[in-house]
């Protein structure tokens, strides 16, 4: 409808009679003369029922309007004159140039979503993908970008906006919730350390940009592949991402595919498996145990890398009293944090307890 609006505003710069856009139930659609639109014309049903491609009345040229084999639209002039056809034709050529760009640009969103989930014939994507100018050959990286469905169309059009006029990478929409970005990537001769410089800008831009515009979204990166024909694995990972982070890290609005350390390992493990490894690592329950107070205080020890000072001041208290609380949770757990192999134990089971806890919520909106 825009891209019909947008061609009779250009129309009214060229040609000077009165011209209109008709849809087959006679409602004006758009018009070079603004009053008339959203009016009914009084000879649509005449013009129809005729046979003829063009028709007239005392003071309209009409021309019917094909898109394939159908009727989509009626043209008119206010204008009877032997150029008025001429005019009409020009015009009906220019509409369905932008009518077909339009379908093709959904037509190519759709494969592209279809190339994402792996749901096309692998031998036959370098063929279509041919067909919409789609290089094959480029390493490509997946970006998924995840907001609310009342903020989707506006982080939807702040993402084509950020790459206008680019051809390093295609926006599309996913579904209601969620935006892909498609980056055509490095060259996978490049230096890791390239690479990695590369995807972090990436991700960090797209990121700022939405939340410089208010839009709260979640960003999350898949790996780097070697063709636009492995992007469901990009894309797939991107996902794992957004889940892995959603579980152990909700507060952070950035996620990386290469740089989810343990929670990757952790997300891959089995159910049953998770909860024979706490029952060995907390047996009857011992974490239950520990109050809040306690907790707390682990977190910041963990976070201030196991160092007692920065932990006490951190907190407030005299080291004495961390020390205490430390002492407690050994005697609860039999975990003595100060000794790297117990931390890493504790750390690691904690995380085992956070994803049994996400797998057991069953009013958790699973990401899809």
């Amino acid at each position: 409808m825009e891209e019909i609006k947008k061609c009779m505003r250009q129309v009214k710069t060229i040609i000077p009679a009165n011209c209109g856009v008709i849809d087959t139930a006679g409602k004006i659609l758009a018009a070079t003369n603004e009053i008339a639109e959203e009016e009914t014309d009084p000879s649509f049903r005449a013009v129809i029922s005729s046979d003829n491609l063009f028709a007239s009345t005392a003071d309209r040229t009409y021309l019917k309007v094909f898109i394939g084999e159908q009727l989509k639209y009626i043209l008119y002039i206010e204008s009877t004159d032997p150029d008025a056809k001429i005019s009409l034709q020009l015009i009906a050529e220019w509409m369905k140039t932008l009518v077909k760009e339009k379908g093709t640009d959904a037509e190519k969103a759709i494969f592209i979503r279809n190339v994402l989930l792996d749901n096309e014939i692998r031998s036959e994507v370098p063929m279509i993908a041919r067909g919409y100018k789609i290089d094959c050959n480029d390493p490509r990286l997946v970006i998924v970008v995840r907001t609310t469905a009342e903020q989707s169309a506006e982080a939807f059009e702040i993402l084509q906006n950020l790459y206008t006029d680019s051809d390093i990478a295609t926006v599309i929409s996913m579904d209601d919730t969620t935006a892909i970005v498609i980056i055509d990537a490095l060259e996978s001769q490049v230096s890791e350390e390239t690479k990695d410089s590369f995807i972090e800008e990436t991700s960090q831009s797209v990121l700022a940009c939405l939340t410089s515009e208010g839009c709260k979204a979640k960003v999350a990166v898949g790996s780097v592949v070697g063709s636009f024909m492995d992007i469901s694995k990009s894309y797939s990972d991107a996902m794992t991402a957004l889940k892995v982070s959603k579980i152990f890290d909700g507060e952070s609005d950035l996620s990386r595919y290469d740089k989810l350390g343990l929670g990757r390992l952790i997300y891959q493990l089995p159910k049953p498996l998770c909860e024979m490894f706490i029952r060995e690592v907390f047996p009857n329950e011992a974490f239950k145990q520990l109050d809040e107070e306690t907790r707390t205080t682990i977190d910041t020890f963990f976070a201030n890398d196991l160092n007692g000072s920065e932990t006490s001041r951190e907190l407030f208290v005299h080291r004495n009293t961390l020390v205490y609380r430390l002492e407690k949770v050994k005697t609860k757990t039999g975990l003595d944090l100060r000794k790297f192999d117990d931390a890493v134990l504790f750390k690691m089971a904690t995380m085992v307890r956070t994803y049994i806890d996400y797998l057991n919520d069953t009013n958790d909106n699973k990401i899809r």
